[in-house]
């Protein structure tokens, strides 16, 4: 949900700018950095600038500052000291350069819960380290909640309610060092309200570690003293419009100018070539357009709206530039500026090569295994990149819902395989991305980690649903396509059920982050049973998260892979399947008419998590198979497997005549690690029984 934020910081600074500006006008106070922490992220929503805890405390995220009717998110801190101990050192710490300004302040909108501490101290530090108390008064601070003063103790600020939000501000301009500091930075920490001991914010309650401090929209502003013209919100997306159906919503970016120089003069603004503009909302104009401004600033209150929109006539697909922003000796100001036309056909998902099964466990589920997927989205914008994340859903979820689980996101043209457990539009690494081709379609592999959310239950029938952003840049949910056909979820059982299953891992010479489909048939028709990556793919995969034999025996093994197969299967696994990360295309396979895997029986399972499935398609070829034993490689592993007592000498020979390795052989296995270019080597074991020899590949 979008804040006014502009409006929240002027509520606030209006009422500190009659306490501290002298003689400054409040239009000359610029934003250095701003938190407001949408996306559940601490990284400034405006500016540059670092957020972190200090003194032990913890954070989440939760609903942000209501007062302008938008709430949003904000980030609220826990975990302060015990009764008696540590006053003035756990809270939240800001970090910003004010180098180019002065008059520095702060401003936060604040809310306590019932039990967290009624005093809070503002510190600030000149050097990054050294951290000193600022002494808040009623000449240097605002503390109000509806504009009521709320008062100052002995420096610091006091909240007499819990549940309540409070609007805070601080004035650094009589502070020698502030201005022009690189090294700036402010804490807001908790302090004893009588010497020794904390006092809770609401008077009936008593002080605890678990009460809460929530903050939002964090600010701290000062005034510049170069020449600068800024722009907010500083850039502009989701401009759209079906293809007939043209100009697109206006938006607005209001110009603010500071210090402009000489005194008087123009500013001129163009937009791309694409996009149109006004300053009265109702002529439009593609030609660049100026602004005259007096006394270094522009006339009247200061502000500039520029409203803009997406032009008439467009053809589908995806449109942007910056709206560049010139003049009065300021640098030159870009406000990027995106959109997209779209044909009204509504995007499609098809061709989806989506397996039968995937794990589950509720309210826990601590043996999770990846869970992929292939399909083609069609009926997009051409050449556009969209964001995306991918989740599932039940059957009485809305079309609006955008499911449970976690995403790895898998980008083929770099071979990155990316894990969050939270998803957002707004947030890099909480959403993927990929572009489509001219025809406006797309074709990749998607991968659902199941959590412990009760449509994860075992018995459950889910749906797989893709979130689509409007292919143009923006940060809001635009499409979500989900696919027709649903996954039977299973748990990791050892009794035979139609909602239990075993684990199972595979020893291949896959290539890494290609990805293993597993069936009940040979000819690797109708829906797989299961569908992973193979690994190493670059994720760390942790026990008590994921399964124990996963993040132990598969993760981070090249050719690894593994997942969960039904105990109710009389066919058993007979296909596995190798298929390219780029295309989806059949890489390999190999097969087993009965489903047994060098004496691993697949069919009708009872494994659980205890006794794991192990298919190893690595067995060597060649007569040792049917004389002797087997011979295979994983990795650089060479394995020998016999079926009779042998002693005698191990060679490797390579495809050009050279041994590369020779070892003893005395009885009926043998395990050695190859220290030879990855590549086609010849293994023979020379005995008293005569000489076999088989290939083998390293890796």
């Amino acid at each position: 949900m979008k804040k006014n934020y502009a409006k929240t910081f002027m509520v606030s600074f209006l009422l500190l700018a009659e306490i501290w500006l002298l003689g400054s006008t409040v239009s000359a106070q610029v934003t250095i950095a701003q938190w407001t922490f949408e996306g559940d992220v601490i990284t400034p929503s405006t500016g540059s600038g670092t957020a972190a805890l200090v003194g032990g405390t913890t954070a989440t995220f939760a609903t942000g500052y209501t007062g302008t009717g938008t709430g949003g998110r904000a980030w609220n801190s826990s975990t302060y000291p015990a009764q008696g101990t540590g006053s003035g050192t756990a809270g939240v710490e800001f970090l910003t350069s004010t180098s180019g300004f002065s008059a520095i302040s702060l401003n936060w909108d604040g809310r306590h819960s019932n039990t967290s501490a009624n005093r809070l101290r503002v510190q600030y530090t000149l050097t990054g380290t050294d951290w000193q108390n600022f002494e808040a008064n009623a000449s240097n601070a605002v503390n109000t909640v509806g504009g009521i003063d709320k008062g100052f103790d002995n420096g610091r600020f006091i909240a007499d309610a819990g549940d309540t939000w409070y609007q805070r501000g601080a004035d650094f301009s009589g502070i020698a060092g502030v201005a022009g500091n690189a090294a700036f930075g402010v804490r807001i920490v908790t302090e004893f309200v009588d010497g020794s001991n904390y006092g809770a914010a609401t008077s009936t309650s008593t002080y605890g570690t678990s009460g809460t401090l929530r903050y939002d929209n964090v600010t701290i502003a000062g005034i510049g003293s170069s020449p600068m013209i800024t722009a907010s919100p500083n850039n502009l997306t989701g401009f759209t419009y079906t293809v007939g159906n043209g100009p697109s919503e206006v938006q607005i970016t209001t110009l603010n100018a500071f210090n402009l120089t000489p005194a008087s003069g123009t500013v001129t603004f163009d937009t791309p070539a694409d996009f149109e503009w006004s300053t009265n909302g109702t002529d439009f104009f593609i030609d660049p357009g100026s602004v005259v401004y007096e006394n270094g600033s522009f006339p009247g209150n200061g502000n500039v709206p520029v409203r803009i929109r997406l032009k008439a006539g467009l053809s589908a697909g995806t449109y942007s530039g910056n709206m560049v922003v010139t003049g009065g000796g300021a640098p030159e100001l870009h406000v990027p500026l995106s959109g997209s036309v779209t044909s009204g056909v509504e995007a499609t998902i098809s061709s989806v090569i989506l397996p039968r099964f995937i794990e589950g466990a509720t309210p826990s589920n601590q043996n999770r295994v990846p869970f992929a997927f292939h399909a083609t989205l069609s009926d997009l914008l051409p050449s556009s990149t969209y964001k995306y994340y991918n989740k599932a859903v039940a059957s009485s979820d809305g079309p609006d819902y955008n499911g449970a689980g976690n995403c790895i996101f898998v980008n083929p043209s770099t071979g990155t395989f990316t894990r969050t457990t939270s998803t957002s539009m707004t947030t890099p690494g909480q959403y993927g991305e990929f572009t489509s081709d001219a025809a406006g379609s797309y074709a990749g592999w998607f991968i659902t980690e199941p959590t412990g959310n009760a449509r994860f239950k075992p018995g459950n029938e889910i749906f797989m649903r893709i979130m689509l952003n409007d292919g143009a840049g923006g940060s809001t949910e635009a499409t979500r396509l989900t696919t027709s056909e649903s996954v039977k979820v299973l748990g990791f059982y050892t009794n035979s059920a139609d909602t239990t299953g075993t684990a199972i891992r595979g020893i291949s010479n896959f290539a890494q982050k290609n990805f293993a489909l597993l069936y009940d048939n040979t000819a690797g028709t109708d829906r797989p049973l299961y569908a992973t990556q193979v690994e190493a793919c670059g994720i760390e995969f942790i026990a008590g998260t994921y399964a124990e034999f996963y993040a132990s025996t598969v993760a981070g093994s090249e050719g690894s892979w593994g997942g969960i197969v039904p105990n109710n299967n009389a066919n058993g696994v007979k296909r596995v399947e190798e298929r390219s990360l780029a295309t989806g295309a059949i890489v390999s396979n190999h097969t087993s008419d009965n489903g047994v895997w060098s004496g691993v029986d697949t069919k009708n399972p009872s494994g659980g998590t205890e006794t794991v499935l192990v298919i190893n398609t690595t067995l060597g070829i060649g007569s040792p198979e049917s004389e002797m034993g087997k011979i295979f490689t994983y990795g650089k592993n060479l394995s020998i497997e016999l079926n009779q007592q042998i002693k005698g000498t191990v060679q490797v020979v390579n495809l050009f005549g050279q041994q590369v390795a020779e070892f003893a052989l005395n009885g009926t296995f043998a395990n050695y690690t190859l220290d030879a270019p990855a590549g086609v080597y010849i293994v023979r074991i020379l005995s008293n029984k005569g000489m076999v020899s088989s290939k083998v590949m390293v890796k």
